[in-house]
């Protein structure tokens, strides 16, 4: 609702925004998905002809974009005619920082599906995935390559954020062999391999996602200096090396099952090795924070949960790991740091 006056809305009002909020998270996922940033990229555009190119409705491309103006990725320069806001520009594909598909992907059906059973995982404690898909997210992305192709993207990207601060919290030069458990595309282990010219890596990922990772990695000219290795790191075979990254590994899963994680990477490390963990660390404050929603989210799709600086460390101690520092980055992502004992 507009509010011509200036003064602060009634707290219905307010409420009455929060309660649309997914209002504006389908608008931008709509625009994601029709690739319009892209078409927007060199310049202002009249809405119908952008509706002609994209094969689209012209009076709903129209109020679509009406709707993006709202939600602050367009300016209406000119009757009927749109240009990017920097915000907009975000949308943009292969560009640096783009969230276009970390907009498709969280306003797909895996998240929103799920996210409308949250009353259901309150009062059950669990996932809603099983509920609201049929089957867990895991096996819906085996089922949707396109789905799962949009989320895969969509973490590369968070994967290249956190990367780039990652050799300024803290220096690998020192260890021989780094390996990304969970690496996905190798994302996080190319930005440290880049700045550390004298060390070798390890990916090691489920065996299709380590198919998958290949080609970016030759195509960095990294691949002569990356060892794949795929499995699950539930299971043995799990490689040595002195250093280990995992990036949002553990908040994908409960207690239980990430201290197997822990305890099979500690059979696998060398004395001394050490662990590094990227995770959102939930304050141990009273006050409003972005990752009690995070929590949120990975209770309804997974059954997993963000945690304080002290749970981290009580899972570190139960699988013989030794937590030495926390490290908050820019990102809002922490680097936590262990040693095996």
């Amino acid at each position: 609702m507009d509010n011509p006056s200036g003064q602060t809305p009634p707290p219905s009002q307010q409420l009455f925004e929060r309660i649309t909020g997914y209002w504006v998270s389908q608008v931008i996922g709509a625009v994601a998905r029709l690739g319009v940033a892209d078409k927007l990229a060199a310049g202002a555009r009249a809405s119908d002809e952008l509706a002609r190119e994209l094969d689209a409705n012209p009076d709903g491309l129209y109020r679509l974009l009406r709707g993006g103006v709202t939600a602050g990725l367009f300016e209406e320069s000119a009757p009927r005619t749109f240009s990017l806001t920097p915000m907009g520009a975000c949308l943009r594909s292969n560009v640096p920082g783009s969230m276009r598909d970390m907009s498709i992907a969280l306003c797909d059906r895996s998240h929103w599906l799920p996210w409308g059973r949250l009353h259901e995982a309150a009062r059950t404690g669990h996932s809603t995935s099983r509920a609201a898909l049929g089957i867990d997210i895991w096996e819906h992305f085996a089922k949707h390559p396109e789905e799962a192709t949009h989320f895969a993207r969509a973490m590369g990207d968070l994967s290249g954020l956190v990367a780039t601060e990652l050799p300024r919290l803290h220096d690998f030069s020192s260890y021989a062999r780094v390996a990304d458990i969970g690496g996905s595309q190798g994302v996080l282990l190319a930005s440290v391999l880049r700045a550390n010219p004298s060390v070798r890596g390890i990916l090691f990922d489920l065996p299709h996602v380590i198919d998958g990772a290949r080609a970016r990695l030759q195509a960095e000219g990294l691949a002569d200096r990356v060892e794949l290795v795929g499995g699950s790191f539930f299971e043995p075979g799990v490689p040595a090396a002195e250093a280990y990254l995992l990036k949002h590994i553990l908040h994908d899963w409960d207690d239980a099952s990430s201290t197997r994680i822990l305890q099979q990477l500690h059979r696998a490390a060398p004395s001394g090795a050490k662990l590094f963990l990227l995770e959102m660390v939930m304050p141990g404050d009273r006050n409003p924070t972005p990752t009690a929603l995070m929590d949120l989210n990975m209770l309804v799709l997974v059954d997993g949960r963000e945690r304080t600086a002290q749970e981290f460390k009580a899972l570190l101690d139960g699988a013989s790991w030794e937590m030495e520092r926390v490290t908050p980055s820019q990102m809002g992502i922490s680097l936590i740091e262990a040693r095996r004992r």
